[in-house]
């Protein structure tokens, strides 16, 4: 797939997600969390990359509902950003990565479970970190993720969540793989309390997580 039908594929995408209808849950999603990478010296054409300290993952992303949501499991599609920083073990060296999935996601009750594909990746020139990132051509990523979801408002949401994320190309899977633990914070677009009639989505209450004393 060459860059000008990635760049109207991810165009087509948003679009679609912009252009849901209404009353959808669409949702946008910030998160934060812990990194580490594994066996990333060929992706970043570094051997001393094989080793690297403890980083952190940032993401930004958007996901609507493609199956009814009132159902116990629903799918949702979407768009996710994400930047993943580390360092070289032995010289302390910044490492940056940029990967933008196409995302699906299976909600059930307060689980849910994605994974992702990017055809696009970018990666920091050595010694640089993340303000260098530049797109790694020949090269693509994919990502796996869990979570459990709280309820907070219907206007806020947060999750716990794990992913996984490996990237490939010509010389081998690298990384393999980026692991992150972290929370994710939800803004759904739409958000409509329930109750008699009112078709909206369920919240737990803010003093204690799963409705216990809302």
């Amino acid at each position: 797939m060459g860059r000008p039908r990635k760049l109207r594929f991810y165009s087509f995408l948003a679009l679609a997600l912009l252009g849901t209808r209404a009353d959808a849950s669409t949702y946008i999603e910030a998160g934060t969390g812990l990194a580490s990478f594994s066996k990333a010296d060929i992706f970043f054409q570094q051997a001393a990359a094989s080793s690297t300290n403890s980083g952190f993952v940032g993401s930004l992303s958007i996901y609507t509902p493609i199956t009814h949501e009132r159902r116990l499991g629903h799918l949702d599609l979407g768009l996710q950003t994400r930047f993943s920083t580390s360092s070289i073990s032995s010289t302390s060296d910044p490492l940056a990565m940029g990967t933008l999935h196409l995302g699906v996601r299976l909600e059930i009750w307060r689980f849910f479970v994605g994974a992702g594909y990017s055809p696009l990746t970018w990666v920091s020139k050595p010694q640089e970190g993340l303000t260098s990132l530049h797109l790694n051509s020949g090269t693509h990523a994919y990502m796996g993720e869990a979570g459990l979801i709280w309820r907070v408002i219907p206007e806020f949401q947060i999750a716990a969540a794990m992913s996984l994320e490996y990237g490939t190309g010509s010389g081998g899977m690298s990384p393999s793989p980026v692991t992150e633990y972290g929370l994710r914070f939800r803004f759904p677009l739409n958000p409509k309390e329930s109750g008699p009639g009112a078709g909206g989505v369920d919240f737990d209450g803010f003093r204690y997580p799963f409705g216990v004393m809302k």
